[in-house]
């Protein structure tokens, strides 16, 4: 099973574009902090609307980590990033709450058949 679930503030403005499929793609990096420090991870998440997440945003991600692979400057580059499923401002208490109560409802669903 491959579940993520980060909590933190959008660093930087999102990169947006429309895919030829009509969906929306956003990258952005959400960075997380406590007292073990300061992390950034990247996200990836592709909407059937454009994504309403701005720099500064407090933010709930929920989804699945991955590993992509491409060419770059003549070699096969890598990069690890998390593909959410959704992302929820988190002033939305609500919304969060359920988003991350639906992953670990799945989690509890593999881990107990």
């Amino acid at each position: 099973m491959n579940v993520a679930i980060i909590r933190g503030r959008v660093l930087g403005r999102p990169n947006e574009r429309r895919l030829g499929s009509g969906e929306f793609a956003s990258a952005f990096d959400v960075v997380t902090e406590d007292d073990e420090g300061r992390l950034t991870v990247p996200i990836n998440w592709v909407t059937t609307v454009k994504a309403l997440v701005s720099e500064g945003d407090d933010v709930v991600v929920v989804g699945r980590v991955r590993r992509r692979f491409f060419q770059a400057g003549g070699s096969v580059q890598s990069r690890t990033e998390v593909l959410a499923d959704s992302v929820v401002a988190t002033r939305r208490k609500v919304a969060a709450r359920k988003a991350i109560e639906r992953a670990l409802e799945g989690v509890a669903e593999v881990a107990l058949s």
